[in-house]
C-alpha cells in the first residue's frame, strides 16, 4: 500500500493499523536527504486552491488571485532592515485601502501580515465591494495536474478560503480590530460575513464537482481569539452545512485548528466536519492532550502535528517521547503524524530522518527506546 493510499485511509476514517507521517510540501526541502526520507515512507501534504480566493486574498500565489471586478491593484515593493514590504493598493469606486505583507528571507513560505486592510470602520464599506465583485474560477486543470505529479507520493488537498469569521480575524481586520468590531459596531461586520459566506458557498460548489480527494481549510481556530460563544455563532453552523455538501460529494473535509482547543472541543465535535488536523499539544502552546480530543472528538479523525520544540532535543530523548506519544493515542482509531509547522532549518535533516525512522519502527511493532 503506497503513502498516498496510507493517507487516504486517515482522512476518510478507516483504521489499517499504522500510522502514517506526512508533512506539508513547503517544509521538505528538495534534497537528497528529502527524497531518502520520502523513500522511507514520509508522505507530502500538498494543498492548492480549488477556485481562486475571495478577494482580497492574504497570498497571491498561483490560483489564489481573483478578478475583481471594477477595481484597480497597485503593487509596490520596498525593503526595510533586509526585508521585503509589499504594499497592496486597491482602487475602487467606494473608496480605496491598503494593505502590507512583510516577507522573511528565512522563512520557508514566511509572509506575515504588516498592516491589515482594515483599521477603521470605513474600510468595510470597501472590503465589501471588494468580496461583492469577486470572480470565482475553478482552478480544476491545476488539481488535476497536481494531483497527476504527485503520483503516490503523498495527497493532494483542494484549499479553501478560511470560514469569514477566520478570515476577517486573521487576513482582513485582525483581532483587535475586527473584535472590537464585531462587538460594538455588529451592523458594519455582518454584513461583510454574509458577503464572504455567499462566495464561499461558490468555492464548496466547485470543490464538490472537483477531482481534489480531500477538502482542506486552514482556519487556525485558538480560543483565545474563537472562545465558545463566538464559534457556535459564527463558525459551527458554517462547518455543519458545508460538512453534509462534502458529504454527499464523498470528500473528507479536514479542518486546521493548531491552538488552543480544550473548552471548545463540545462545539467542535458539532461542526459535523471530519479530519480536525495540526492539533498542538501542551508541549508546543496547545492545551489538550491528543488522547483527550480523540476521546472527546470520537466520530473525528484526530490528526496531531509534531511539535516543533522538539525539534532541538537529542535523539534519545525524541524517540522516548515519540514512542511514548504513539502509545498515548486511542487504540484502532486513525490517526496520521504530521509536520504542518516549520521546524528549525539546521535540525530538519535530523529530525525528519529520526522521526521516519521512530514512526517505521513503532509500524513495525518495534520501540525504538
Amino acid at each position: 500500500m503506497s503513502i498516498r493510499e496510507d493517507m487516504l485511509n486517515v482522512y476518510r476514517n478507516q483504521y489499517t493499523g499504522k500510522i502514517p507521517l506526512g508533512i506539508y510540501s513547503r517544509y521538505l526541502p528538495r534534497s537528497t536527504v528529502g527524497r531518502e526520507i520520502r523513500n522511507l515512507g514520509m508522505g507530502i501534504i500538498d494543498y492548492f486552491p480549488v477556485a481562486t480566493m475571495v478577494g482580497p486574498p492574504w497570498h497571491f500565489y498561483e490560483g489564489y488571485l481573483s478578478e475583481i471586478k471594477n477595481s484597480e491593484l497597485l503593487v509596490k515593493h520596498t525593503w526595510q532592515h533586509g526585508r521585503r514590504i509589499e504594499r497592496r493598493e486597491w482602487y475602487t469606486p467606494v473608496g480605496t485601502l491598503s494593505g502590507e505583507i512583510e516577507y522573511d528571507p528565512a522563512g520557508a513560505g514566511s509572509e506575515h501580515i504588516r498592516k491589515h486592510y482594515i483599521s477603521e470602520p470605513e474600510d468595510y464599506k470597501i472590503i465589501s465591494y471588494l468580496v461583492e465583485n469577486t470572480v470565482i474560477l475553478s482552478n480544476e486543470k491545476n488539481i488535476i495536474q497536481r494531483i497527476s505529479d504527485l503520483g503516490d507520493d503523498g495527497v493532494v488537498l483542494g484549499r479553501m478560503d478560511r470560514n469569514p469569521y477566520q478570515k476577517c480575524l486573521i487576513e482582513l481586520a485582525g483581532p483587535e480590530q475586527f473584535l472590537v468590531d464585531l462587538f460594538t459596531e455588529p451592523g458594519i461586520v455582518i454584513p461583510l460575513l454574509d458577503l464572504i459566506n455567499e462566495k464561499i458557498d461558490e468555492q464548496f460548489e466547485i470543490a464538490g464537482n472537483s477531482e481534489v480527494p480531500v477538502i482542506w481549510q486552514p482556519d487556525n481556530v485558538t480560543t483565545d481569539m474563537t472562545p465558545p460563544d463566538a464559534f457556535r455563532k459564527y463558525c459551527q453552523p458554517f462547518y455543519q452545512k458545508h460538512s453534509a455538501e462534502m458529504k454527499q460529494a464523498g470528500k473528507p473535509y479536514v479542518v486546521h485548528m493548531d491552538g488552543k482547543l480544550k473548552v471548545l472541543q463540545k462545539e467542535i465535535a458539532g461542526s459535523g466536519f471530519d479530519v480536525l488536523e495540526s492539533v498542538s499539544i501542551p508541549d508546543m502552546g496547545g492545551d489538550v492532550e491528543i488522547t483527550e480530543v480523540q476521546s472527546v472528538l470520537s466520530d473525528m479523525v484526530v490528526v496531531p502535528n509534531f511539535p516543533s520544540n522538539w525539534a532541538v532535543l537529542e535523539n534519545n530523548e525524541i524517540k522516548h517521547r515519540l514512542n511514548k506519544w504513539m502509545e498515548s493515542f486511542v487504540p484502532e482509531k486513525p490517526v496520521m503524524l504530521q509536520f504542518s509547522e516549520d521546524i528549525p532549518r539546521k535540525e530538519w535533516q535530523r529530525v525528519y530522518s529520526l522521526v521516519t525512522e521512530v514512526v517505521n519502527s513503532f509500524n513495525s511493532g518495534y520501540s525504538s527506546q
